[in-house]
């Protein structure tokens, strides 16, 4: 079974500022430098909407996927006002395969009762937070209560906990480390990192190992090709390439090409006696990894 678990619902000009799909866009070409397997079909005039990700284009980009988790950061802070309704309206118009999760700004005083609305009301079954793009500090005692109020509800959290594009973006809230804390506090939260943290892969190697209920998605990593074959041998070497799980970030990648990223692993340690990441761990990766973490209705 096919489980994306990471995919986002937003397009310019209506949750996008100017600012991030400018530097979207910067990102994305140079990604392209490195990797036929990103997505990208825009051209010269069209190069604003290169993070586009409407109800038709996730539909046809996850055609073969069995489920796929979709969200809609709300980080105003770094120009993304993720719509939670538009989210919500079309996990419920497409229940046989999406799960809608819902995000929250940990920096509104609302958001603890924004969360319970948005899980109670309107459906929505997790959390998406991303400190390096709304601006807050993961390990700060003040955010406690939106933390336990998940693990009250039995919702998991996805963290986009690494680096960013985005030029406000705090990198100081960025490292994976800081969700140690949390980890403690709340030992039934559910929680994956995206990307591996990416420039922190190890730090998120060895977080995940030393914590049940803290896993790893693997999208938007096979971008750069060293750092994903040295985030993969680590979790290796580690124990805990079984915590991994797949996921594309569309509009990033569509799941084909972020699938056939991830089966390219070994390809730059080719003719060397590196070791190899082995297949069926790959494949446990993109078809299995997923049931320890979360269960479909």
């Amino acid at each position: 079974m096919l489980v994306d678990i990471h995919t986002n619902l937003m397009w310019y000009p209506d949750h996008y500022s100017e600012e991030f799909v400018t530097s979207s866009w910067a990102a994305k070409q140079a990604k392209m430098r490195l990797t036929p397997d990103v997505h990208c079909d825009v051209n010269d005039q069209s190069w604003k909407h290169n993070f586009d990700c409407r109800p038709e284009q996730l539909l046809a980009a996850t055609s073969q996927c069995d489920k796929v988790i979709v969200f809609a950061i709300q980080a105003p802070f770094t120009g993304i006002y993720g719509s939670q309704e538009a989210v919500a309206e079309f996990a419920k118009a497409n229940s046989d395969r999406f799960e809608g999760w819902c995000s929250v700004d940990p920096n509104n005083p609302a958001c603890v009762e924004q969360l319970e609305y948005y899980v109670n009301d309107l459906g929505l079954k997790g959390l998406k937070l991303g400190p390096v793009y709304q601006n807050f500090d993961p390990s700060d005692p003040k955010h406690l209560p939106l933390f336990k109020k998940a693990e009250s509800l039995g919702i998991p959290i996805n963290w986009h906990q690494g680096t960013s594009f985005v030029r406000p973006g705090p990198l100081k809230y960025s490292n994976p480390v800081l969700l140690e804390d949390i980890a403690v506090a709340c030992p039934d939260l559910r929680m994956i990192i995206s990307h591996m943290g990416h420039p922190w892969e190890t730090e998120c190697v060895v977080l995940i190992r030393k914590h049940p209920n803290l896993y790893a998605d693997t999208s938007a990593l096979h971008y750069r090709p060293l750092r994903h074959y040295q985030a993969f041998i680590t979790a290796l070497e580690y124990g805990v390439e079984h915590k991994l799980i797949f996921g594309s970030d569309f509009p990033s990648a569509t799941p084909e090409q972020a699938i056939a990223g991830l089966w390219k692993v070994n390809e730059i340690v080719e003719g060397t006696k590196f070791p190899r990441f082995p297949d069926e761990a790959i494949h446990r990766i993109i078809y299995e990894n997923w049931k320890q973490f979360i269960q479909f209705n």
